[in-house]
């Protein structure tokens, strides 16, 4: 699938005007009497924008357009070659045209999770049917990569860590305690993650990510698909989950809204019987899916719970330098935020915690 680039910047100040420059790469062969440009709520890093022609949303295309300081922490070659993928395994909508600041795509229909959704049953059974799917229709990886630090979630830990230690702002001792913690996190969580195949994650999927299609309430469980490839990368399925449940609490970090532990039981009890049947009918033998397998997977994404705090807390530092104000958001604080979910994850582990923090609390939760 050849995407075809165009070389021009989209200007957020002139969105009508730049989606005109791009019209005949996003509706080829089509005559179009009347657009529309409207921006859509903007995530923390990038701009969107939706395009729809003749008054009809059937054939709607997004735009989206890099945020300011993002080709440190995103990979967009990566990120393009995901999506082509996605595209090609009917996981996504196609890739349109690349231009110097960013790309379209074909709009998936239906309406944008909110954080109050995630609780819901037929939402997050919807969800871990979507994400099941992912992992058992895309390539896997060798686990062994894990240890030579080829494309993966370790290795973009790494890459970020190292660009953090470059910033002339940050100090000997911030960045001495940033390489413990991160060696920590190896020591404590490698020699299980190489025990299985990596899969192919969305790797950010929080509410913004996940469009709900099934608008009918009595079904049991919704029809939901993924956007936004450009955090996609291979990992443990157990940090794909830990992931996802930190999710839950939104860019606020409400501890209240993360998930209880037989809501992430029934979350992973969903996942993996749909995955083993899904492996089943590509002819893939997989283990059947009892109570001690959904018992293990729980305890790997339990021992797994901390490294997302750690992992966007390093991308988060990296947000706050390079930021140029494009985005209101307070990078700097969230950073805070999610390393302390690291070190409430740690003090448990290591038993010196005196009592559980309003996080740990939560997760504990029957």
């Amino acid at each position: 699938m050849d995407v075809p680039f165009k070389d021009v910047v989209f200007d957020t100040a002139d969105p009508y005007g730049s989606a005109l420059s791009l019209l005949p790469l996003l509706f080829p062969d089509r005559k179009i009497d009347e657009m529309h440009v409207s921006a859509l709520t903007q995530g923390t890093t990038n701009g969107l924008f939706k395009i729809t022609i003749d008054a009809s949303t059937a054939d709607a295309v997004l735009i989206k357009v890099y945020g300011d300081g993002t080709d440190i922490t995103i990979d967009r070659e990566k990120e393009l070659r995901v999506h082509k993928l996605l595209a090609e395994r009917q996981l996504s909508s196609s890739p349109l045209v690349r231009f110097s600041n960013g790309h379209a795509y074909q709009f998936i229909s239906g309406r944008v999770c909110s954080e109050g959704d995630m609780s819901e049953t037929r939402i997050f059974r919807g969800v871990a049917r979507e994400l099941a799917r992912w992992h058992a229709t895309l390539p896997t990886a060798d686990p062994e990569d894990v240890l030579t630090y080829k494309p993966g979630v370790w290795s973009t830990a790494k890459k970020w860590l190292d660009a953090i230690s470059k910033h002339p702002h940050r100090s000997q001792a911030e960045i001495d305690d940033l390489h413990e913690k991160f060696k920590y996190l190896a020591d404590a969580l490698l020699p299980t993650d190489v025990s299985e195949p990596l899969v192919l994650a969305h790797g950010d999927l929080l509410c913004a990510n996940i469009i709900v299609q099934e608008s009918d309430d009595g079904i049991d469980v919704a029809s939901v698909r993924f956007i936004d490839y450009e955090h996609a990368t291979y990992c443990p399925r157990a940090f794909e989950l830990a992931n996802h449940f930190a999710e839950w609490t939104g860019f606020d970090c409400d501890y209240t809204l993360l998930p209880k532990t037989s809501t992430r039981q029934a979350f992973i009890a969903e996942y993996l019987t749909t995955y083993t049947e899904l492996c089943r009918e590509h002819n893939i033998d997989v283990p059947s899916v009892d109570d001690a397998a959904v018992d293990n997977l729980m305890r790997q994404v339990d021992d797994h719970r901390g490294f997302p705090g750690f992992y966007w807390g390093l991308c988060a530092l990296i947000q706050a330098e390079t930021a140029t104000g494009t985005i209101d958001f307070d990078y700097a604080g969230y950073a805070a935020k999610r390393f302390a979910e690291y070190e409430d994850w740690r003090s448990v582990r290591e038993g010196n915690s005196p009592s559980l923090s309003m996080r740990e609390k939560a997760w504990s939760m029957p």
